[in-house]
C-alpha cells in the first residue's frame, strides 16, 4: 500500500549515530527501513565564521535524503539526542496537523501522561511567526506534500542507565509512530493539512 512505510534516519549528526545504533538494534517494526548516514555532519555549534559553510553542508545533506523516501513511504523518522540529566525524555517535532493528533491519542491510550520514567511532549515545527518550533531543516523535508516529517529529539541523562533508557524509550516512540502510520493507511494521497 503505498504511502504506509516508514524510513528512520540515524546519523544525521555523526555524535548521534553509536545511539541511532542503538536504537535501531533489536527494532524489529513491520514497515520501518533505516538509512545510516555513517558520515553525518558535527551536531556541535559552528563557529561565527563557519555559520554559512554549515548551514550550506546541512542543507545538502537533508536533501539528499529525498531520494531515499520512494513512493512508499509516508513518514520520515529524524532520529536525534542531546543531554539532560532529568532524561530521559522527547520531543516530538512534527509540521503535520493530522499525524500530530494520532500521536497524541496513541500517547494518552498508552497512558504517557502517568508515567514518571519518561517525558514526551509534541511540539508543532513550522515557520517563524506562531508559538511553534523553528527549524533550520529544508522546508522541502518538514512540509512536504508526499511524506510527513517527524523529529525525534531524545535527551538522555550522562549515564550508561540513562543512556540505555533513552534508548528503549526511542524505540517505543519509534514503533508509536510508525503505527500510527500504518493506521492511518493509504489515506495520504494528495496535500496534508498543516497547521
Amino acid at each position: 500500500m503505498p504511502g504506509v512505510r516508514t524510513l528512520l534516519v540515524i546519523g544525521i549528526h555523526r555524535e548521534e549515530l553509536a545511539f541511532g545504533r542503538e536504537v535501531v538494534q533489536g527494532l524489529q517494526v513491520e514497515g520501518l527501513d533505516v538509512l545510516e548516514i555513517p558520515e553525518g555532519l558535527s551536531g556541535r555549534r559552528p563557529l561565527p565564521d563557519e555559520t554559512f559553510r554549515y548551514g550550506t553542508l546541512h542543507r545538502a545533506l537533508y536533501l539528499q535524503l529525498l531520494p531515499y523516501l520512494g513512493e512508499s513511504h509516508g513518514l520520515l523518522i529524524d532520529l536525534h539526542s542531546g543531554l539532560d540529566e532529568q532524561g530521559p525524555s522527547a520531543d516530538l517535532l512534527c509540521a503535520d496537523a493530522a499525524l500530530r493528533a494520532r500521536l497524541r491519542c496513541a500517547l494518552d491510550a498508552e497512558g504517557w501522561k502517568a508515567r514518571p520514567d519518561a517525558a514526551v511532549r509534541i511540539v508543532p515545527l513550522g515557520q517563524a511567526g506562531v508559538v511553534q518550533a523553528r527549524t533550520v531543516i529544508p522546508e522541502a523535508i518538514w512540509n512536504n506534500s508526499a511524506f510527513a516529517y517527524l523529529g525525534l529529539e531524545l535527551y538522555l541523562p550522562a549515564t550508561a542507565g540513562g543512556h540505555a533508557s533513552g534508548a528503549a524509550l526511542a524505540r517505543r516512540l519509534v514503533r508509536l509512530a510508525v503505527g500510527c502510520m500504518q493506521e492511518e493507511g493509504g489515506e495520504q494521497e494528495g496535500r496534508r493539512p498543516r497547521a
